[in-house]
C-alpha cells in the first residue's frame, strides 16, 4: 500500500535522498528529484495549509531506502526512485488514484517506460506527450554570470499582481495556470524586466515546483534585443546565490530557447518526458485560486 509521507519527514531524513545532494557523485543525475522534494519542503513549511500537495512512498524499508517517492501537486505528478530497477515504482504507481487525469510532468527519461507501462496497464488515454532536454548549470557558475540591463529598463522580483498579465500571454494557459504562476511567484524567486518609463514588464520568467527556470517570455514588441537573455541571467544569479544549481527543460525544436541556455553555459544533462492522461470521466476543473 502507498502512504502519505506526513510533513514530509521522509524527504528531509531519507539515507537514499541524502546521496544525491549537489555535487556528490550522483549530480546531476537526480537535479529533478532533488529539487522538487526540497522546493516542497520549502512550500509547506512557508505555508502548510497548501491545498492538493501531497506525497506518496510504499511502506516498505527497502522503498524508503531508495527514497522512493510520488508527489502529486494537483495535476502534476513527479517520481524518483534512486537505481536502476522500478518495480516499487511500478508498484506504487499502480495505487494512485487516477481517475482525474495526470499530467507527468518532465519525467526524467529513465522512469519513462514504467510510466507508460502503467498507463497502458490501467489503459488509460494518453491525450498529449513530447520530451525536452533538462540544461543545469551549477551554483558558483550561476553567480559568476555577467548582467547587463540596458537604459530605461529594470529588473526587479515578479509580484502576485504580475500574473495575471503573465497567465494571459502564457502559451500553456489553462484552467489553474493562473494560480500556478501566482503561487510560484510568490514562494520562489522570479525575475522580470521592466520600462522604467510605463513601468510595463517587457520580459519575464519564474521558478516552477521542480527548481526550473519556466514562463520564460519576451513581449511581442521586445523581442530580437537580447531581454530573455538578460532575464535568465538574472535569476540564474539569485538562484546561484541560494546556493543552488539552476535549471531549465527547452524542447528541442525551441532555437531561441535552445540558443539563451547555450549562451549562457547551461550543459544537456538529461531528458524529460511529458504525458497528459485524460480523465476518466470527461475534463476535470479545478477550483477558482486552487
Amino acid at each position: 500500500m502507498i502512504e502519505r509521507i506526513n510533513n514530509f519527514n521522509l524527504t528531509q531524513d531519507s539515507q537514499g535522498l541524502d546521496r544525491i545532494r549537489p555535487r556528490s557523485t550522483l549530480w546531476p543525475k537526480y537535479f529533478k528529484e532533488y529539487y522538487v522534494l526540497s522546493t516542497v519542503i520549502k512550500f509547506i513549511k512557508t505555508e502548510p495549509g497548501l491545498k492538493h500537495l501531497n506525497a506518496y512512498t510504499l511502506a516498505d524499508s527497502h522503498a524508503q531506502e531508495l527514497g522512493l517517492f510520488l508527489l502529486v501537486d494537483r495535476y502534476q505528478l513527479f517520481v524518483g526512485c534512486l537505481g536502476n530497477k522500478f518495480d516499487l515504482l511500478e508498484h506504487a504507481l499502480h495505487q494512485l488514484d487516477w481517475s482525474r487525469g495526470f499530467q507527468c510532468t518532465s519525467i526524467p527519461a529513465r522512469y519513462l517506460a514504467t510510466i507508460l507501462k502503467v498507463i497502458e496497464a490501467k489503459q488509460l488515454t494518453i491525450t498529449s506527450e513530447f520530451h525536452s532536454n533538462l540544461y543545469t548549470l551549477p551554483a558558483k557558475e550561476a553567480m559568476q554570470l555577467r548582467v547587463d540591463c540596458p537604459d530605461g529598463l529594470q529588473l526587479r522580483p515578479l509580484v502576485e499582481a504580475d500574473a495575471q498579465l503573465i497567465d494571459k500571454m502564457w502559451p500553456y494557459s489553462d484552467t489553474g495556470s493562473l494560480y500556478f504562476i501566482q503561487r510560484q511567484i510568490r514562494l520562489c524567486p522570479s525575475m522580470g524586466l521592466c520600462d522604467m518609463k510605463t513601468n510595463k514588464l517587457v520580459t519575464w520568467c519564474v521558478r516552477t515546483m521542480d527548481g526550473l527556470l519556466a514562463v520564460l517570455q519576451v513581449g511581442n514588441a521586445y523581442k530580437m534585443r537580447r531581454f530573455g537573455t538578460i532575464v535568465v541571467a538574472a535569476l540564474s544569479r539569485v538562484i546561484g546565490a541560494l546556493g543552488d544549481d539552476v535549471g531549465a527543460e527547452v524542447h528541442p525544436e525551441n532555437v531561441p530557447s535552445r540558443s539563451i541556455f547555450n549562451k549562457l553555459g547551461f550543459r544537456v544533462s538529461d531528458q524529460c518526458h511529458w504525458s497528459y492522461t485524460a480523465p476518466e470521466n470527461g475534463k476535470f476543473t479545478w477550483p477558482h485560486g486552487q
